[in-house]
């Protein structure tokens, strides 16, 4: 399997220019989990950007708040691990080969694993800070 990035996947270089960069999915909240059987699956996260800067309260700063949806077509495999209602995710890798694409994803709370399909299609809504 050939390492990639979300930048890699139809509509990721669209996400990857607004994002002003490419994303870790560091501490992204997983929104939604929705698989299905012959018909589109979709994991949708809450990411942003984290910069240098402080606030009053000793936080850092978080910008570009945006709502990340892979809409998940042909599923091949689906492992799932501890699966909540909610997660934060440790991180994203994406992998793909010429029989599909692979999002392995880890978590600091709640559902981990890896979900492998034919074709992963990005699609992002930005949201303000804050919005739930």
């Amino acid at each position: 399997m050939a390492k990639a990035t979300i930048g890699d996947l139809e509509g990721g270089a669209a996400f990857c220019a607004w994002f002003e960069g490419v994303p870790s999915f560091h501490d992204a909240t997983l929104r939604e989990l929705e698989l299905r059987q012959g018909a589109p699956s979709r994991l949708v996260a809450h990411a942003f950007q984290m910069t240098s800067e402080i606030d009053e309260r000793g936080y850092f700063v978080l910008t570009k708040h945006v709502d990340v949806t892979f809409t998940i077509f042909e599923l091949i495999e689906v492992q799932l691990f501890e699966f909540t209602e909610a997660g934060i995710m440790f991180g994203l890798d994406i992998e793909v080969n010429p029989d599909g694409t692979t999002l392995s994803f880890e978590s600091s709370y709640g559902v981990r694993g890896r979900i492998k399909a034919k074709r992963i299609v990005v699609s992002f809504e930005p949201r303000p800070a804050g919005s739930p």
